[in-house]
């Protein structure tokens, strides 16, 4: 080999090696069906992923996500929210998290629902899992199984999509969230 193509091939496989951990991890996850978290883990994927045709797409792209299967959800002037799931990167489970929520305004009734955070790099993944992200104020209407909502596009790397699974809740609120990693 001439010594000028063996430099070049080199230089390219240093480009290759060091754009490689930067690009999205688009492999499928699959749930194991021995455990029962990631079972309802994949129901809640694939009732968001039918419910709300636009998250396909996100879900497509994303790099990693946190699923919450069942958040539950009370308010009456004051609420609050609470539920755990998980957080996969790629085709692994890589933690577990859980979600915490304040909230306070004009709110009334209760209700449970599916929430997936989406990830669009490896840098909100490590946002999320350091526990540098936010969420504030949100409003709603939630009946019986109907109600979805979501962000329409990746605000600083990160989409969500919940939807309802039961109850019923009108809000216009401020609310205070809390999400927690811990890594498996």
């Amino acid at each position: 080999m001439r010594r000028g193509h063996v430099g070049r091939s080199m230089r390219v496989l240093a480009a290759i090696l060091l754009v490689a951990p930067c690009l999205p991890a688009h492999a499928e996850w699959k749930a194991d069906s021995d455990d029962p978290r990631q079972v309802a883990a994949a129901r809640a994927v694939a009732d968001i992923r039918e419910r709300v045709p636009r998250s396909q797409a996100y879900f497509d792209d994303a790099y990693g996500f946190a699923i919450l299967p069942s958040v539950g959800r009370v308010g009456a002037g004051f609420g609050g929210a609470y539920g755990r799931g998980l957080v996969v990167e790629g085709d692994r489970v890589v933690g577990t998290t859980s979600f915490w929520q304040f909230t306070s305004g004009i709110q009334a009734g209760a209700r449970w629902f599916s929430m997936a955070i989406l990830f669009k790099d490896k840098q909100a993944l490590e946002d999320y899992q350091s526990g540098r992200l936010q969420f504030l104020g949100q409003a709603g209407l939630a009946a019986g199984p109907w109600g979805a909502s979501g962000t329409p596009a990746y605000n600083d790397g990160v989409a969500i999509f919940a939807v309802t699974r039961f109850g019923l809740m009108a809000e216009f609120t401020v609310s205070g969230a809390k999400f927690t990693y811990r890594a498996l």
